[in-house]
């Protein structure tokens, strides 16, 4: 393992496919959960709804067999009454304000390198739409592929229809017809193993100790930490 500042590591025969998480990665922080939490506190009932909610809600969600209710459930009452419009416009206003205190300048750069050699770019995020997509465009990469979670309107509320997490991630590749292994895969999480085993040449943005040690333990020293 080692640490390299800047560059894109050595080159493949022609031109190869960046893989880049969103959150943590390119952008400090979780965008998803922190717009969920701004959401759930939105308006005096929303928000005594949601902190009665939260006492089974956390527990829930801190099990790894209980995670996806307890997400339902935060998307449940982010979402009750709102719109697909009125989500997308909320999303837009949370995104400008994280992302501006947020940016990872030296890995949009590597982004920005790997377009310019001409590889493929992809952004794969667990982080859901509409939210995904405006990060995206306030980090100034609208047209860069996207890969993210879904959200899908319901009567009521919208409610997670769809995945980017883990091994999703090589799957949702996989439907866009990129084939592993990958050249490149930038991540900040040791939830995106299965994408780093795919990526001949893999990067941990910022991690914390307990992440180089997990990824360390399941791949080896072959990865390099940015920052």
């Amino acid at each position: 393992m080692v640490t390299e500042p800047s560059g894109v590591g050595p080159g493949v025969a022609g031109p190869g496919v960046a893989v880049f998480d969103l959150d943590g990665t390119l952008c400090r922080g979780d965008s998803f959960a922190g717009f969920l939490r701004r959401s759930m506190l939105d308006g005096r009932l929303r928000a005594v709804l949601s902190l009665a909610a939260a006492v089974v809600l956390v527990p829930l969600f801190l099990l790894p067999a209980g995670r996806r209710r307890a997400v339902r459930g935060f998307v449940l009452l982010a979402t009750a009454g709102r719109s697909a419009a009125q989500l997308a416009r909320a999303a837009a206003e949370f995104a400008a304000e994280h992302v501006a205190k947020g940016r990872i300048e030296p890995v949009l750069d590597r982004l920005r390198e790997h377009r310019e050699r001409g590889d493929r770019v992809v952004v794969a995020t667990g982080c859901a739409e509409p939210l995904a997509s405006a990060m995206c465009r306030e980090l100034g990469l609208e047209d860069v592929e996207l890969l993210a979670a879904a959200l899908a309107p319901g009567r009521f509320a919208h409610r997670p229809v769809r995945g980017c997490l883990g091994v999703q991630k090589v799957a949702r590749l996989s439907e866009l017809g990129i084939a592993v292994p990958i050249s490149h895969a930038y991540t900040d999480s040791a939830a995106d193993l299965p994408l780093l085993r795919a990526a001949e040449q893999r990067f941990l943005v910022e991690p914390r100790p307990r992440t180089v040690t997990r990824v360390r333990a399941a791949l080896g020293p072959g990865f390099t930490v940015l920052g």
